[in-house]
C-alpha cells in the first residue's frame, strides 16, 4: 500500500464514524418516540487488493446503518383508551392518506387518537386500518386491500329494541276468586321510544290465576291465557295457556319469561319487572379489546364493534425498509405480508390504553457517543498524518 493508501483508509474511516454519529443522534433525538427501533451501525473490513508479497491489502471500513426491528420495547400504561402496544411480532397497518387502495405501510407507534373526522390516526397522522366487523359481531381478516380506516362515527346512535320480558315473584296461593294483581313493565320499540305493557294476575273461580296482558300505548289486550303451577308452587310452563311471544308493540314481538314466577304463601310481591332492549343513546367512549376489536360505547350502556385491528407479521421482519416518521415498508427480503388477529398465527398480544416505549438506551448511546468521536478524530488524525507525510516527500523531492 502506498502512501496514498493512508487518505482513502482514513477517509472510509470518517465516512464510517459519521454514519455511526447519525444513527446514535437519531437515536438521541427519538427516546421518547412510541414504538421506535434503534438504529445500530454494523462495520465490515475493505479489502483493495491482494499484497504482491502474499495476504491482502486493506483497503478502510464501511459502515451501514439498520434498524433493530426485532427488538422489543418496555409497556408502559397511558390514560388514552386508543392507544395500542403490541407485544411480541406484529406492524399496525397504516396509511398517510384515509382514501380508499392507499398505499400502506407498517408501524410500532401506537399512539392513536380520533380525529375530527372521526378516524384513529396516530401521532405521525397515518390512518390505522382494520377488518370492518359484521352485524353478528365477527370479524374476517382478509388481505391489505381489504382493510379500511377505521372511522368512529361521532353523531351516531344506537338504540335496542325489546325482545324480552321477564316477570319473577310470588303470587299468593291461598288468594280468594276475584283478586286481582297487576305489574307493568316497560318496553322498547323500534323506534327507540319506550311503551308499556300491564299484566294483570286475577283469580278464578277454581282458585288459579288468569293473565291478560294489555298495550297502554293503545289499549290493545295481546294476551290472554292461565297460569299452572306444580305440586312445588313453581310455574308449569308447558301446561300453562299464556302465550310465550307477545306482540308488544305493532309490528315487534317479544318473549315471555316467567320462569322465575312462583306461587307461594304470603302476599303478592314482583321481585323482576324488567325487559330488555334500550332507548336510543349517543357515543360516549371508544374502547379496544385485547383481541383488537375496536367497540364504541354508548349512553344507553350499549357496544358495538366496529372494526378488528390486524396485526402484519413477516417470515423475515429485520429485511423491512425504514420509512416516513416511524413506519416501515415491505420488500422482497422481507417475505410476504400476514395478517392475523391478536394473538393467531405469529401475531403477538395488543394492550390497550397503553404504548411500547422506545428501544433507545440513553446511557449506551453517550457511551458509544464517546466510542465514535474517539474514532472519528482518530481517523481524522490519520488523515493529517498523511498529509504531513506527502508535504515531507514532496518538499525532500524538489
Amino acid at each position: 500500500m502506498g502512501l496514498s493508501g493512508l487518505f482513502s483508509i482514513g477517509l472510509s474511516g470518517v465516512n464510517a464514524y459519521a454514519a455511526s454519529l447519525e444513527a446514535i443522534s437519531q437515536n438521541v433525538a427519538n427516546t421518547q418516540t412510541a414504538g421506535y427501533k434503534r438504529a445500530q451501525t454494523d462495520f465490515s473490513t475493505l479489502i483493495s487488493a491482494l499484497a504482491p508479497s502474499g495476504g491482502i491489502s486493506g483497503g478502510g471500513v464501511a459502515a451501514q446503518n439498520r434498524v433493530a426491528v426485532d427488538e422489543q420495547g418496555a409497556i408502559t400504561r397511558t390514560q388514552s383508551a386508543t392507544d395500542i402496544a403490541i407485544e411480541g411480532d406484529g406492524f399496525f397497518v397504516v396509511s398517510e392518506t384515509a382514501d380508499a387502495g392507499a398505499p400502506v405501510s407498517f408501524t410500532r407507534s401506537g399512539s392513536f387518537s380520533i380525529n375530527g373526522d372521526g378516524d384513529l390516526v396516530n401521532a405521525a397522522g397515518y390512518f390505522l386500518r382494520g377488518s370492518p366487523v359484521g352485524d353478528a359481531g365477527q370479524s374476517s381478516v382478509g388481505g391489505l386491500s381489504a382493510l379500511q380506516v377505521i372511522n368512529i362515527d361521532q353523531n351516531a346512535s344506537v338504540l335496542e329494541p325489546t325482545s324480552q320480558m321477564t316477570l319473577a315473584g310470588r303470587l299468593p296461593l291461598n288468594a280468594t276468586p276475584g283478586d286481582l294483581v297487576s305489574q307493568t313493565v316497560n318496553i322498547t320499540d323500534e323506534n327507540g321510544d319506550t311503551r308499556s305493557v300491564n299484566f294483570e294476575f286475577s283469580v278464578n273461580a277454581s282458585g288459579g290465576f288468569d293473565v291478560r296482558a294489555v298495550r297502554l300505548s293503545d289499549n290493545v289486550a295481546i294476551a290472554n291465557g292461565a297460569l299452572a303451577f306444580d305440586a312445588n308452587g313453581r310455574i308449569d310452563r308447558d301446561a300453562s295457556t299464556l302465550p310465550r311471544t307477545l306482540e308488544v308493540a305493532p309490528g315487534q314481538s317479544a318473549s315471555l319469561d316467567l320462569s322465575g314466577l312462583i306461587r307461594a304463601a304470603g302476599a303478592a310481591t314482583f321481585s323482576e319487572a324488567s325487559a330488555d332492549g334500550a332507548p336510543a343513546g349517543f357515543l360516549t367512549g371508544v374502547e379496544i379489546t385485547g383481541d383488537g376489536f375496536v367497540n364504541a360505547l354508548y349512553s344507553n350502556g350499549l357496544q358495538r364493534s366496529l372494526y378488528q385491528v390486524p396485526l402484519a407479521t413477516f417470515a423475515n421482519q429485520s429485511a423491512l425498509q425504514e420509512g416516513a416518521v416511524s413506519t416501515f415498508l415491505a420488500t422482497t427480503q422481507a417475505g410476504d405480508v400476514s395478517l392475523n388477529g391478536p394473538q393467531s398465527g405469529r401475531a403477538g398480544t395488543l394492550q390497550a390504553g397503553a404504548l411500547e416505549l422506545s428501544t433507545v438506551d440513553i446511557g449506551q448511546e453517550f457511551s458509544r457517543l464517546i466510542e465514535t468521536q474517539r474514532a472519528y478524530a482518530a481517523n481524522t488524525r490519520i488523515i493529517s498524518v498523511g498529509d504531513e507525510l506527502w508535504r515531507t516527500l514532496t518538499e525532500t523531492a524538489r
